[in-house]
C-alpha cells in the first residue's frame, strides 16, 4: 500500500494543468494520488504533500494533448471548469483527464459516469453565471473618460468576458475589476486586453464620474422606477431572473 500523495498548486488553470502533469509524469499511480488547487490543503498524517510550482510550458503541453488527444469540447468544459469555485475542482479535472486520455473525444459523451458528470456540473455553472454577467455588469464612465465596471461573481469570471466585451466596444477605454479576486482587465481602445492581481481601484477615482454619466444613471433608474407595476411586483422572481449577489453593483437597485 503506498502512501496517498495530494499535489498543492495554484487556484488556476494554468497551476492545476501543472499538476497535473507532475501527477502524470510521477507514474506513482493515478488511485493513489489527487490535487487541491489553492491555498488550504487539509490532509492527515498518512499523506504526503507536494507542493507543484506553476510552469507555463508543462500546462500548455497538458492542454495541447486535451485538444488533440480528447477533443475542443473536453478543453471547454476543463477550461471552465478550472474557473469554478470549487475546492475539489483540481481533482475533478484529473479525474476527467485520466478517464478522457483513456477513451478518447467518447468521454464526453459518458454522462453515467460520475467523473464527467463532476466536471460538466462544475462547467454548466460557471457557464450559467458567465451569461449572467453579459447582462448584468455595469459600465460607469469616469471622469477621464474610462468606461469601469466592477463585479463580485462567485466563480472567477474576468478572463471569460474579456473577450466578450473587447469584442464588443474595441475602440473605448474600459477596465472592468472582480472584487472578489482583487483582479482587473485592463483594455485600450483598437489594442489587446490584459490582466493583472493583487490591486484595488482608488475609490474617489471610481467614484468621480462624468457628468453625462452622471445624467444618464438618473434617466435609467427613473425609467426602470416608471415601467414598473406595482401591483404586480413579486419579489421572489425578481430574484430568480436577477440574482440579489449582483444588485450592489447596479444602479437600477442602488
Amino acid at each position: 500500500m503506498k502512501t496517498p500523495r495530494i499535489y498543492a498548486c495554484e487556484d488556476s488553470l494554468e497551476g492545476i494543468l501543472s499538476a497535473v502533469h507532475a501527477a502524470y509524469m510521477s507514474r506513482y499511480g493515478h488511485e493513489y494520488q489527487s490535487i487541491r488547487a489553492g491555498d488550504y490543503v487539509e490532509t492527515d498524517l498518512f499523506t504526503e504533500i507536494i507542493y507543484v510550482k506553476t510552469d507555463m510550458d508543462k500546462a500548455s503541453r497538458v492542454a495541447d494533448a486535451i485538444i488533440h488527444k480528447i477533443s475542443w469540447y473536453a478543453w471547454y468544459m476543463t477550461e471552465h471548469a478550472a474557473m469554478a469555485c470549487d475546492s475539489d475542482k483540481g481533482d475533478a479535472i484529473y479525474r476527467f483527464l485520466i478517464r478522457g486520455f483513456k477513451v478518447g473525444g467518447k468521454v464526453t459523451e459518458q454522462l453515467a459516469d460520475d467523473e464527467v458528470m463532476r466536471i460538466l456540473r462544475l462547467h454548466r455553472a460557471v457557464q450559467r453565471e458567465k451569461q449572467h454577467m453579459y447582462g448584468f455588469i455595469r459600465f460607469r464612465e469616469l471622469a477621464n473618460g474610462v468606461l469601469f465596471a466592477q463585479f463580485a461573481p462567485k466563480h472567477r469570471q474576468l478572463p471569460l468576458i474579456a473577450e466578450h466585451f473587447a469584442d464588443r466596444y474595441p475602440m473605448e477605454n474600459w477596465m472592468i475589476y472582480d472584487e472578489n479576486r482583487h483582479e482587473v482587465c485592463v483594455h485600450e481602445a483598437g489594442k489587446a486586453w490584459w490582466m493583472t492581481n493583487g490591486v484595488t481601484p482608488d475609490a474617489r477615482m471610481i467614484r468621480d464620474v462624468s457628468d453625462s454619466q452622471r445624467d444618464f444613471e438618473q434617466w435609467w433608474k427613473c425609467f426602470y422606477d416608471t415601467i414598473g407595476i406595482k401591483e404586480r411586483e413579486n419579489p421572489r422572481c425578481r430574484m430568480t431572473m436577477m440574482p440579489k449577489m449582483y444588485w450592489k453593483n447596479m444602479p437600477e437597485m442602488q
